[in-house]
């Protein structure tokens, strides 16, 4: 059932779609009521249209965006964005939602006149850009502006970065681009390697010294890319303004080192973690970067298929019983159970999250980090929240006995509780728990769903290319590859940065504790006697999905061999 998540300042909620048409305004009579003095009384109508619903626009004052682009009437697709002052309404519908979604254009005229734009940009750009190689007096700024003009992202420049330090003052705001001396040089350095960072939606930043230079290099879809080679005077001075906005001591520089700090850019505001570590050639610099924007924020932006979304769905909204993520350190597991944390009304249950760190921000729910330090170690803490009287408890991660058996007690007494487990696969994560000692009844009757996934690299649009599969690789793909005559190979490009892969996703395998298995993991838990199971049911094991993403031209038989090959 289609439905509309809206997001003001008051917070967030979900309306589900009926034939009856729902008005937005500030009228108190509305279906979506905002007291908002940039909405009119009676601002616009979403109502059914055909087959799906669309946006009318009732004569406001300030008029209806959809997507960025004003509109008087206008039908809906899954995804859609209707934004009026500071009221955001995301339209989504689970069924038309696909593994993965292109970006809508909002209408021909608006993208004859894009084509337009960017062609006019393009022909400005080209001498601008000769201008600026010409004119620049250090190897540095070419190989920045390389990869900044390479990306054909153009929501703000390196003038528009204000630097914020870790207590919130802003140093350097967006405006302050002039200058000269080796300061202001320091921070148009600063600047240019953080858009470019942007350009490359990169997640960390390397600067690492090597002899009389320093290398900076980029983690751009998880793989390291080298950016740009700096002199150790001017990698002195980045590390100074790094250590000014994250306050940090400039004198100790032999020790161990970390703080953050934050930019603002049109439209938001980027969060950084900084470390600094020393090694041989003096310290090394990592920036992580905590860009919200680029990772999925609900359930149905996963790019799950529709029945493993409605499954999901299913067991992540229940009154108790245990949500288990597993897969190595950074494959997305904490995303994937925020995702289904904010499918929950946390204003009419109590949630509770105990992390380490806390890396997203839940509004409406309590918060409380590790801190080992003091003696709050997870099972500490998740025995204390357990007297907060909670719903539903998110729990970083399993680590030992002692946490996991407080956590399955928690969901066998009416809790729902969300955790991570390392384990490479569904199956594994059974044993997993097993290994740590805790007791069979307890895995089989707490646990409701397991989940395991992985990040796959996603191919270029611009540069990917088609090939006939080889022999072995449609024996291996069976029916998957079934009427798909070619499959994508990755190229590389100046918008890929020559990797030939562009964005990631993931891929998911799913386990629901059924009747017949909990029998299996009760009486003798054994990897055949669960793949048995599994047979008779509805499962697709991780390469089994990555391989639907080559048939459908998503990615690369090589990349889903890599991530999720089986020996």
């Amino acid at each position: 059932m289609p439905y509309l998540d809206i997001r003001s300042n008051q917070g967030q909620r979900r309306i589900t779609l009926e034939a009856e048409p729902i008005v937005v305004g500030r009228h108190p009579e509305c279906g979506v009521h905002a007291s908002d003095e940039r909405l009119s009384r009676r601002h616009c109508r979403i109502e059914r249209h055909g087959e799906g619903f669309r946006v009318v626009d009732l004569g406001s004052r300030n008029g209806t965006k959809l997507n960025g682009v004003r509109v008087s009437e206008k039908a809906l697709r899954s995804g859609d964005r209707i934004e009026i002052g500071g009221l955001a309404i995301e339209y989504i519908d689970p069924e038309e939602a696909l593994p993965t979604r292109k970006r809508q254009t909002p209408d021909f005229a608006a993208a004859a006149a894009e084509v337009a734009r960017k062609a006019y940009d393009k022909a400005t750009l080209d001498v601008d850009l000769k201008e600026i190689v010409g004119n620049a007096k250090t190897d540095y700024e070419r190989q920045l502006l390389d990869i900044i003009e390479g990306s054909p992202d153009r929501s703000f420049e390196s003038e528009q970065i204000g630097l914020v330090d870790s207590r919130g003052v802003t140093l350097h705001a967006s405006a302050d681009a002039g200058g000269e001396g080796e300061g202001a040089e320091s921070v148009r350095v600063f600047r240019m390697l953080l858009l470019a960072c942007f350009r490359a939606r990169a997640t960390d930043i390397h600067v690492e010294p090597r002899g009389d230079t320093s290398v900076v290099r980029l983690r751009v879809d998880g793989y390291m890319l080298t950016a740009v080679e700096l002199s150790s005077a001017i990698a002195r001075r980045v590390y100074g303004i790094v250590k000014i906005l994250c306050e940090i001591d400039t004198s100790q520089k032999p020790a161990v080192q970390d703080g953050h700090f934050s930019v603002s850019v049109p439209g938001r505001r980027v969060d950084y973690r900084v470390s600094f570590t020393p090694s041989v050639h003096g310290q090394k610099l990592v920036i992580r970067v905590l860009d919200g924007s680029n990772a999925p924020n609900r359930l149905h932006e996963l790019g799950l298929v529709p029945w493993m979304y409605e499954k999901l769905r299913r067991i992540a909204t229940r009154d108790a019983g245990m949500l288990l993520a597993c897969g190595p350190t950074g494959s997305g597991k904490t995303t994937t159970l925020y995702s289904c944390l904010r499918e929950i009304d946390v204003e009419q249950r109590n949630a509770i999250t105990i992390e380490d760190p806390v890396e997203y921000e839940l509004p409406g729910a309590t918060q409380i980090p590790i801190d080992a330090k003091q003696g709050h170690t997870f099972a500490n803490i998740l025995r204390s929240v357990l007297r907060q009287d909670p719903d539903v408890i998110f729990l970083g991660e399993i680590r030992d006995i002692e946490t996991a058996n407080v956590a399955m007690q928690a969901a066998m007494t009416g809790h729902l509780v969300y955790s991570t487990v390392h384990a490479k696969d569904t199956i594994s994560a059974i044993f997993r728990l097993l290994d740590l000692g805790v007791e069979q009844y307890l895995v089989a009757n707490a646990v409701n769903m397991i989940i395991a996934q992985r990040l796959i690299r996603m191919l270029c649009v611009a540069c990917r290319r088609s090939v006939r599969a080889t022999p072995a690789q449609s024996l291996k793909m069976g029916q998957l590859l079934a009427g798909v005559p070619e499959i994508q190979v990755p190229q590389g490009c100046a918008e890929c940065l020559e990797t030939g892969f562009h964005g990631r996703r993931a891929l998911f395998e799913l386990l629901e504790f059924t009747d017949p298995l909990r029998d299996v993991v009760l009486k003798n838990p054994t990897i055949q006697g669960i793949r048995e199971v599994l047979a008779s049911n509805h499962f697709t094991t991780l390469q089994q999905f990555g391989f639907q993403l080559v048939a459908q031209g998503h990615t690369s038989y090589d990349e889903v061999e890599r991530v999720a090959g089986t020996e």
